[in-house]
């Protein structure tokens, strides 16, 4: 048993992960099929990680070439997609591997802002959502919680979380960015979206003295927001065309329905800055060609911190060298956990085969002498350890290293376990 990881990343296929990046209905009915999955004995567990820049899934399974096939398929299916489109940007990761890329993920290596904070608070979510959904009951779990650790102590430790260079912050600060700080008036910023990026941009522009509309979808979000957010108004998301006249800055920020916002609706509201942080992204791309709207989206952001990264960019070498640390006592339980129920089933199988025929010849030969006896268990004995000893030490050798599971499987082939 061991962690398989299908992984499609915006690094990896650019501009087109819009087509790949899951919205919340997506993810409800991948979650529920992943625990159908679960509950048919398919796979162990099951954990999805979906962000604006990454759409994830980690699986605990035996089978490796059969559980990729099925996670494939599953993907697919939750993103309206044909497999055969699928399947060619998704990069697999096996056990070590899986693991490294991990606690890359945790600590900040994997996002397009490296070092970003948000990430903690988007696998934490993840593994909630997964136990909630019960398709993480034990290991993967834990495999969890502790990149968790490793991605609040690589921020503790190194300067790769220095600066003010987060999606959040970098987005509020450019809310501000308005003809209203000029006049010295207090810019209205408008954000849609409750969730764990909505409001934490809500909060930054709050305490940057913005007056802030937060809206959701959600009565019951609403309601939280109301005594979490003293001072933001939280205003329901269908009230978003009424708002929209009252507004400098617009901050998209939820995961709804890709282009939910077109150009038809924005003609006339002159001066209004849009800044879209989706994925998929929900405006319009012809709202940029209105008179008056400027839009603002993820990469724009993403530029716009380019060049405060420089110190955090100096922390990357020191971060990679806590992730091997922890590898080595972390990661190697991955592939352990595959290696030493083969090893432990191909030396009992030996000796099931050793013991039928040493007594099959000893009933045969009619031995009965003690000493004869023991001499011919020590030498079946050393016979079969010596005839297993290179296969051993060949599975071991591959241990953890890039088509292990393809070597496992095909050892498991070979001696038939």
């Amino acid at each position: 048993m061991s962690v398989i990881l299908l992984s499609i990343n915006e690094s990896d296929v650019g501009a087109d992960f819009d087509r790949f990046a899951l919205t919340r209905p997506g993810e409800e009915a991948l979650r529920s099929s992943l625990r159908d999955l679960v509950e048919g004995g398919v796979i162990e567990e099951a954990l999805l990680l979906s962000t604006c820049a990454r759409t994830e899934l980690y699986v605990m399974a035996d089978q490796f070439h059969a559980t990729v096939d099925e996670m494939a398929s599953a993907l697919a299916q939750s993103l309206e997609l044909s497999i055969t489109v699928v399947q060619p940007v998704t990069r697999v990761l096996y056990g070590r591997a899986a693991v490294r890329h991990l606690l890359r993920v945790a600590g900040g290596l994997e996002s397009a802002i490296v070092g970003e904070s948000e990430i903690l608070s988007q696998v934490k979510q993840a593994l909630l959502a997964a136990r909630e959904s019960k398709i993480v009951l034990g290991s993967l779990g834990r495999y969890f919680e502790r990149a968790l650790e490793v991605g609040k102590r690589i921020r503790n430790e190194t300067l790769i979380g220095s600066g003010n260079v987060s999606v959040t912050s970098a987005a509020a600060l450019l809310a501000m960015t308005s003809d209203a700080v000029l006049t010295d008036v207090s810019p209205r910023v408008g954000v849609v979206g409750s969730g764990a990026i909505g409001s934490e941009v809500a909060r930054v522009l709050m305490d940057r003295g913005a007056e802030v509309t937060l809206m959701s979808s959600s009565a019951e979000r609403r309601d939280i927001l109301h005594r979490e957010l003293s001072g933001v108004r939280v205003v329901p998301t269908s009230d978003l065309s009424d708002q929209l006249a009252s507004l400098d800055t617009l901050v998209m920020a939820g995961s709804s329905t890709p282009m939910v916002l077109d150009a038809s609706i924005l003609e006339g509201f002159s001066g209004l800055r849009i800044i879209d942080l989706c994925r998929p992204r929900t405006i319009d791309r012809a709202v940029a060609e209105v008179a008056g709207v400027v839009l603002v989206d993820l990469d724009d952001v993403n530029r716009f911190v380019a060049d405060q990264l420089a110190e955090r960019m100096e922390a990357v070498d020191s971060v990679e060298m806590i992730i091997e640390a922890e590898l080595a006592d972390f990661g190697e339980l991955a592939w352990l956990q595959d290696m030493n129920p083969v090893l432990r089933s191909l030396y009992e199988e030996a000796e099931r085969v050793r013991q039928r025929e040493l007594g099959r010849s000893l009933k045969r030969l009619g031995e009965t002498d003690p000493k004869i006896i023991q001499e011919l268990e020590l030498l079946t004995h050393r016979l079969v350890n010596k005839l297993l000893h290179q296969p051993t030490a060949s599975l071991r050798e591959q241990a953890g290293t890039e088509g292990f599971a393809e070597f496992l499987e095909d050892f498991k082939t070979i001696f038939r376990l």
